[in-house]
């Protein structure tokens, strides 16, 4: 269990939205929490990667060959054929 303080701007806000959307306040507070960790999860995971005495770095069109994946400019292109 988690108790959260918040300001009364903020709280009116939450308020709102969770009454517009008939969500709960929970949902909203769960979604921000879980947003904020996978973000700052995934910026610890680059800042260890720059941080390696070697570090490979992509074009992003290797990063698309790497993947397997064809970009979209190409398959727009390829379709208007």
């Amino acid at each position: 269990m988690l108790a959260v303080r918040l300001d009364q701007k903020t709280e009116t806000r939450l308020e709102r939205r969770a009454k517009e959307t008939h969500r709960t306040k929970s949902y909203f507070v769960k979604r921000a929490i879980t947003n904020f960790l996978d973000e700052m999860e995934d910026k610890l995971i680059a800042v260890a990667r720059l941080e390696q005495e070697n570090p490979t770095f992509l074009t992003s069109d290797e990063l698309w060959r790497e993947l397997g994946w064809e970009k979209p400019a190409e398959k727009s292109k390829r379709q208007r054929k």
